[in-house]
């Protein structure tokens, strides 16, 4: 964890190894801490957030803070895009329904993460994001393929 601060080119390494140890309540608080602390740039939040993705249940102020990066215009759509998708995977049912409101006003790329975090929504919610947004773009289209094999 020294070293994530060190040598911050080194994030996407030191991201996927601490992902290995979010059981260990330090490291997650670690990820979190980085994500909270807003002096890392895009592509090293998308790999904190990725690393965090790992887990099996997410803390709410993950969950805060992801869904304070999708609302920024100001941040790479990619970042965006993982941010919607964690958002999505950990949310409870008023963070999916704010994905949801945020749908209409972002790019199809964003979209379509909000599309495919679906995949781990409530069934009846899940079939409301398909008949709402299956086929809506290209990339959407390609999705419902995707996930009615999975």
């Amino acid at each position: 964890m020294d070293a994530f601060k060190k040598r911050p080119a080194m994030t996407q390494i030191y991201a996927s190894y601490l992902a290995k140890f979010l059981s260990q309540k330090e490291v997650a608080d670690f990820l979190l801490g980085q994500l909270k602390g807003g002096l890392l740039v895009d592509w090293q939040t998308m790999w904190t957030l990725a690393a965090l993705s790992q887990q099996s249940k997410a803390d709410d102020d993950a969950v805060k803070v992801a869904i304070s990066i999708l609302k920024d215009g100001g941040r790479h759509e990619a970042l965006r895009a993982v941010a919607a998708i964690f958002s999505g995977k950990f949310g409870d049912h008023s963070r999916r329904k704010a994905l949801i409101g945020y749908y209409a006003s972002v790019t199809p790329y964003i979209q379509a993460a909000i599309y495919f975090s679906s995949r781990s929504w409530p069934p009846v919610e899940r079939s409301n994001a398909k008949a709402s947004w299956g086929s809506h773009i290209a990339l959407n289209a390609l999705l419902t393929v995707a996930l009615a094999k999975n």
